[in-house]
């Protein structure tokens, strides 16, 4: 089976940057260590005026090991200390 990629960006208010990062990181730290994670890297967009300011492209095994890891109760409860909105969807790569 071919991995998923999620793609998640987040819309972040000015001066909430410093916090989001901080809140990324806690759960990016978590996943790392969840059976099925293979990368993640978070992309910062050089328009500060962006809606999408910040945008997280993970890759997993399958989506079925990406939605264990966040129904985790480690992730779940670090996910509703956090207020910032995300749009995250699953995709697979179809060409190169």
């Amino acid at each position: 089976m071919q991995p998923v990629v999620l793609i998640n960006p987040f819309e972040v208010p000015a001066g909430e940057e410093e916090r989001f990062l901080k809140a990324w990181h806690e759960v990016a730290g978590h996943m790392r260590r969840a059976p099925g994670f293979l990368s993640t890297r978070l992309h910062k967009s050089l328009d500060p005026q962006a809606k999408f300011r910040f945008i997280n492209v993970a890759q997993w095994e399958s989506p079925q090991q990406l939605q264990a890891a966040i129904s985790s109760e480690a992730v779940q409860k670090l996910l509703a200390a956090v207020s910032f909105t995300a749009h995250p969807a699953l995709y697979q790569v179809i060409a190169e």
